[in-house]
């Protein structure tokens, strides 16, 4: 079996590609073999991401920028109907703002029902925000810029949120064009509110159970949160402090042979109690609630505490 494989292009397309490769270094691709070594590349690429249901890493600008680059250069034939049947929404703009060309995903997602109705119309007309439509357009002509998160508007004048990568393509230091292009996450905008809803919540009933949280990690509390009133000390001195400053010297060998155990993989009660040294000078016995968890690479306590109700505070 043969170790090498070959790809035949039409006549007229090969001719075309060569002098748009010959007229373009700055693409970086040295040969149609080359090219079309990367299209086939970037095609496998994106076939994997679809299949690891990856989401931002579907989103590489920087490839894309690169096809749209070559494919609008390009007249006719199936590389401008990729540019147009790319499912990422991208769109070409003037120097003066008006947009040139834009994908069939472009369209679809600002509302509108064919690209004759955005063509010749300011790119000013699809942003929320003239603001970010002004940054955008000045850090492109500076170097481009890749995902930012912007706001669009529909057709129907319904905001959503995208993220927007530009590039500006020049010539000899002149800008021919830019390149925008990116992706709708209106759906993913929606998930992260969601979560950060249900994570105040989540807060909110434990900080009304427990006082204190913290992250327990090499005899030191590397995190804290919560309420002073167990032991007087805010969290900000809470957080860095030696175990040995805030528990009895029996407490902190309990902490440790917990430690060991849990680590060990033994499996031990997830609550028990302590006694602290309060700030004040005084001890106090507190319940915690504890696992372990991995803490900046390495196995840690995550602990929640609350003072014994039960018992007198100060032994």
């Amino acid at each position: 079996m043969s170790e090498y494989s070959t790809i035949s292009v039409p006549q007229p397309l090969h001719d075309e590609l060569r002098g748009n490769i010959k007229d373009n270094p700055r693409l970086g691709y040295s040969s149609i073999a080359e090219f079309c070594k990367e299209a086939i590349r970037l095609h496998m690429a994106n076939i994997r991401r679809e299949r690891r249901g990856a989401f931002l890493e579907q989103l590489d600008l920087d490839d894309l920028f690169k096809q749209i680059e070559l494919l609008a250069a390009t007249r006719g034939g199936e590389y401008r109907a990729a540019f147009e049947q790319n499912r990422q929404p991208a769109c070409l703009v003037a120097p003066d703002g008006t947009i040139h060309n834009c994908n069939r995903a472009f369209v679809e997602s600002l509302g509108y029902a064919d690209k004759q109705q955005l063509l010749g119309k300011d790119i000013a007309t699809v942003f929320a925000s003239t603001a970010q439509l002004n940054e955008l357009m000045s850090r492109a002509q500076s170097g481009g810029i890749q995902h930012q998160e912007v706001q669009l508007r529909r057709r129907d004048g319904k905001n959503f949120d995208f993220i927007m990568g530009v590039a500006a393509v020049q010539d000899d230091g002149d800008i021919q064009r830019y390149i925008m292009a990116g992706t709708d996450i209106t759906f993913r905008k929606k998930i992260e509110r969601r979560m950060q809803r249900e994570n105040k919540l989540f807060r909110t009933l434990l900080n009304e159970i427990y006082d204190t949280i913290a992250v327990i990690q090499d005899d030191k509390i590397k995190y804290a949160a919560g309420h002073p009133s167990i032991s007087g000390y805010t969290t900000e001195e809470l957080t860095g402090m030696s175990l040995s400053d805030l528990l009895t010297p029996e407490a902190v060998q309990k902490v440790r042979r917990r430690y060991e155990r849990a680590v060990a993989g033994e499996d031990i009660s997830s609550i028990t109690t302590y006694d602290i040294k309060c700030k004040d000078g005084k001890r106090r016995r507190v319940e915690a609630a504890t696992r372990v968890i991995e803490y900046e690479g390495k196995p840690a306590f995550l602990s929640v505490f609350r003072a014994e109700r039960d018992r007198q505070p100060n032994l």
